[in-house]
C-alpha cells in the first residue's frame, strides 16, 4: 500500500488566502504550505514585484516561514 501524504486544512486555508492576496500581482505563482512554512516559485515581472509578494505573504497570519523561489522574468527585446 502507497503512503499518502493527507494535507492540513489549515494549510490548505492558508494556502488558498495566500493565492487570493497575491493573485492580482502575477500569473503562474506556484505555492505550496507546510506546516505555516511557505514556499514560493514561478516567474515574476520585476524585483519590485517579487518583494511586494514576499510583503504580503509573511504578513498573512499563520505563516511562520517563506522560501523565495520566484524568479524574475527574462526582458524579451
Amino acid at each position: 500500500m502507497m503512503n499518502q501524504r493527507i494535507s492540513d486544512p489549515k494549510d490548505v486555508e492558508l494556502e488558498a488566502t495566500i493565492h487570493r492576496a497575491i493573485r492580482h500581482m502575477g500569473v503562474g505563482i506556484h505555492v505550496t504550505v507546510r506546516g505555516g512554512h511557505v514556499s514560493l516559485s514561478g516567474l515574476v515581472e520585476d524585483f519590485s514585484t517579487k518583494r511586494e509578494i514576499m510583503s504580503v505573504v509573511r504578513g498573512v497570519s499563520g505563516v511562520h516561514e517563506v522560501t523565495n523561489a520566484l524568479r524574475i522574468a527574462p526582458v524579451n527585446d
